[in-house]
């Protein structure tokens, strides 16, 4: 039993694909995610790795960090059509962090590496509220991704650069799942058949690659293009701890095997942009970042040799492999940000406007996520030749009202003979992030 709630516990984890901001640095949060164009310091590594050429002689280090706190208000439907109390957000956030260094072997050719985390929301609610069948935490998760890159300037005018990536991913998710057999009926939401139940799970090895190219089409105009390929996460073995039903069903059950594997898709992304510099001092961009949500259509829940034996009714249950549609939409970032800069400093704002990738139907509290406003600001000094600078920001999520009758996460049941049709993720949601971070950069 414990180890079929696990497959079911993998499977929700996944959906927290759809909440990763279209910013990743302190540098892209004070432009609004508009810097495709214009990239070109050692963060540059994920931004567009051809903005690497401008390093022309030397080293460069670049160390940021920055908070991100999804706050999140949701009143949950349940599958009565009862209005429940509502439930927040209780985690304080988290830092994400950036560090790159990059080498200029000559005045053509760069090499690089670092890492970074995307800016995302994570959660943590009451283990028994309302919203306890979709999610109580995500707390602690996290995405990193380790590249090493390298550029060159094919011209005064063209660079170009890639990179090769790997994705570690750590998740901690804890789920009350329904262990309500298909020998019993059972009520909905009977407390008698809740499982609390934790996993830990960490994947080391997902690889990715991402190629960028700028080209400087007139004095006054550069254009910037990148591509983001998809990554791969399997094979990565969770362990978790599960409290049992309380239910006298599970009476004298015992389980074999406490492993399973998530195998999910991190999808591709292109973004684009246009940088305009009608003079030294002023920099403005056009950008549009595209995520390919779409090739995220299913996840693939893989067992290791898990049995239950001496189940009421069952005997001896071997677990299979499981796929799960899930059904998300590619997103779309325009954005708009820009820069003046003064002697020794430099200040900049920005704004992007993301589509959903999460569709409605899918919504819950593991995956707040709908169209967003993001607005940045921020800016520079210099200082003995390092560069600190520092950018806040804040997100607004459009507001999501979800009808019981348009609600398509059902209630997770690992033992039954056939998927709940039971609906959990019903309500009203309210949602907004706040972002502030610091970045220091030094050239020597």
């Amino acid at each position: 039993m414990r180890t079929v709630l696990a497959v079911a516990l993998l499977a929700g984890t996944a959906h927290a694909g759809g909440m990763v901001l279209p910013v990743r640095g302190v540098h892209s949060l004070e432009r609004g995610g508009a810097i495709v164009a214009g990239s070109e310091d050692a963060d540059a590594l994920f931004d567009n790795p051809a903005g690497l050429a401008h390093l022309d002689h030397g080293w460069e280090l670049l160390v940021d960090g920055a908070f991100v706190k999804q706050a999140v208000d949701y009143t949950r439907i349940d599958s009565g059509g009862n209005q429940l109390a509502p439930v927040s957000n209780q985690y304080p956030g988290i830092v994400s962090p950036t560090v790159a260094l990059a080498y200029a072997l000559n005045d053509r050719l760069v090499v690089s590496g670092g890492f970074g985390a995307p800016y995302a929301g994570l959660h943590r609610y009451p283990v028994d509220g309302p919203q306890r069948y979709a999610s109580a935490s995500l707390a602690e998760s996290l995405f990193v991704t380790v590249a090493a890159g390298i550029a060159y300037k094919v011209s005064p005018t063209l660079r170009v650069g890639g990179t090769v990536q790997d994705v570690i991913s750590k998740l901690e998710s804890r789920v009350t799942l329904s262990g309500c057999p298909g020998q019993t009926v059972c009520a909905p939401e009977d407390p008698e058949f809740d499982a609390d139940t934790k996993l830990s799970q960490l994947g080391l090895f997902a690889p990715s690659a991402s190629a960028g190219v700028q080209w400087d089409a007139h004095p006054l105009v550069t254009l910037g293009a990148m591509a983001q390929a998809p990554a791969r996460i399997s094979n990565a073995t969770g362990t978790l701890e599960t409290k049992l039903p309380s239910s006298s069903f599970f009476d004298g059950a015992s389980v074999h095997g406490d492993q399973a594997s998530l195998e999910l898709t991190l999808p591709a992304q292109l973004r684009f942009g246009a940088e305009l510099h009608p003079d030294p001092h002023v920099r403005i961009e056009a950008a549009l970042d595209i995520e390919l949500w779409s090739m995220h259509d299913a996840i693939t829940i893989v067992p290791r040799g898990v049995t239950i034996e001496n189940q009421a009714g069952v005997g001896t249950y071997t677990l299979g492999t499981v796929s799960i549609p899930r059904n998300y939409n590619n997103s779309y970032a325009p954005s708009l940000g820009g820069e003046y800069h003064g002697d020794g400093w430099q200040v900049g704002a920005g704004y992007s406007y993301e589509t959903a990738a999460a569709p409605k139907g899918y919504v819950s509290v593991l995956t707040v996520d709908s169209a967003k406003h993001l607005f940045g600001f921020g800016g520079g000094v210099d200082l003995l030749g390092w560069t600190v600078g520092a950018a806040v920001g804040y997100v607004k999520l459009t507001d999501v009202d979800l009808a019981l009758a348009d609600a398509k996460v059902p209630q997770l049941t690992p033992i039954r003979d056939q998927p709940s049709t039971i609906p959990i993720n019903a309500g009203d949601y309210r949602s907004h992030y706040v972002l502030g971070g610091l970045r220091v950069a030094h050239r020597f």
